[in-house]
């Protein structure tokens, strides 16, 4: 058995190598609002984390601006071969589209890569962990920081911390007028721990 403090101290090992590459393109940050977010998003897609395309679903053209505006020095290869715009095979989800509308309407215009923020939200909604892990974050607690930051509205309607993944689609679901829940109140339903529960 394994004591609690071998367990951190292999945890901080593991995660050694997302810090070091987060810390190298945080020094060539251009110091904007999403800098560190996107840099986490780098690492972690570097790092064979999450279920990202590598342009983040922005296509080439879209993701290369977004680094132009974070990181303006920095010489980040994508794989030969991808399209300048979006493919039909990246909107490949029926809801990618409501997802991206829904985003873009809560969007933070004046932070910088905002609306190619609700493109990689959106993108990583299509995964099957959390979002979180599905973006190839670090933490639960990242992402928060990204929903607060890019979409501050919209984070503000999540004032009971429900996972952000159930969250939009939740919220998509009620646009519609489409009833997802049987229990009249999340306090009553028998799922709570499923919607509101650790996402470790």
């Amino acid at each position: 058995m394994t004591d609690i403090s071998e367990a951190d101290r292999m945890r901080r090992q593991a995660d050694a190598p997302r810090r070091t590459m987060t810390a190298h393109l945080l020094a060539r940050a251009a110091g904007r609002p999403n800098s560190h977010t996107l840099a986490s998003l780098l690492a972690g897609w570097a790092l064979g984390k999450g279920c990202l395309p590598a342009d983040f679903g922005l296509g080439r053209d879209g993701f290369e601006g977004l680094l132009r505006i974070h990181f303006p020095d920095l010489a980040w290869r994508l794989p030969e071969g991808l399209p300048a715009a979006p493919s039909d095979a990246v909107t490949r989800a029926l809801e990618l589209d409501d997802l991206v509308a829904l985003l873009l309407r809560h969007a933070d215009a004046s932070i910088a890569g905002s609306r190619s923020m609700a493109t990689v939200v959106a993108q990583g909604c299509l995964g099957s962990d959390h979002l979180w892990q599905d973006l190839g974050l670090a933490s639960r607690k990242e992402l928060s920081q990204l929903m607060q930051c890019n979409f501050p509205a919209l984070a503000a309607r999540n004032s009971r911390d429900m996972k952000w993944k159930k969250f939009l689609y939740r919220l998509l679901c009620e646009e519609e007028g489409l009833l997802i829940c049987r229990s009249p109140s999340c306090d009553l339903c028998g799922e709570f721990e499923h919607c509101f529960g650790p996402e470790d």
